[in-house]
């Protein structure tokens, strides 16, 4: 009885350790494909210049650090349109004091750089709406999606944003639905 008790407990122990190998193996498969996905999305997104980023972080001058809010603080490129709304924080050179950086114009001299070696995008524009307000905006994205941005202009100082690349859907070609339209 004790033998047959130790056989039958062996044979659950191999059986349980065989199951677990194969379900990581598949985990570790779906994570890859997603790994693979999200990198083509990040591609596609900087070739169509159709991508929203997120700022997580502002890097002030002389070590500061200031954690932001994605929702209020981003920047949106989609195709000719640039809309940059983030906070500030630095040296200025205008008489009014300024506390956020809000423009909406155009995204001139739109310049993308791949380093493949190194897996990165490298973009560099000019956001200029119809006023005096030019801002050069220099972003570094990796191949995950992770951005670090610089926006610079006559009356700020240069200052550091990291976040995140989101993709805009296209909305041009529809997904087609199946089923009963009515």
């Amino acid at each position: 009885m004790k033998k047959l008790f130790t056989i039958f407990f062996s044979l659950l122990v191999m059986s349980s350790c065989s199951t677990t190998k194969e379900a990581n193996s598949s985990r570790a498969e779906a994570r890859k494909e997603k790994k693979l996905l999200n990198q083509e999305l990040v591609k596609n997104a900087i070739e169509s210049k159709r991508y929203i980023i997120k700022f997580d972080k502002m890097y002030v001058n002389y070590g500061g650090i200031r954690i932001l809010f994605p929702r209020a603080n981003f920047l949106i490129v989609d195709k000719e349109r640039a809309i940059l709304s983030t906070a500030y924080q630095g040296r200025q050179y205008d008489i009014k004091p300024i506390a956020a950086i809000n423009i909406r114009g155009k995204s001139l001299d739109y310049a993308v750089t791949d380093n493949l070696s190194k897996g990165s995008y490298d973009i560099k524009m000019k956001v200029n709406n119809t006023g005096s307000n030019t801002f050069d905006v220099y972003i570094k994205v990796s191949k995950n999606g992770t951005c670090t941005i610089s926006v610079s202009s006559l009356k700020i100082d240069n200052v550091n944003y990291s976040g995140y690349l989101v993709p805009i859907p296209d909305t041009t070609n529809p997904a087609t639905e199946v089923g009963n339209p009515i």
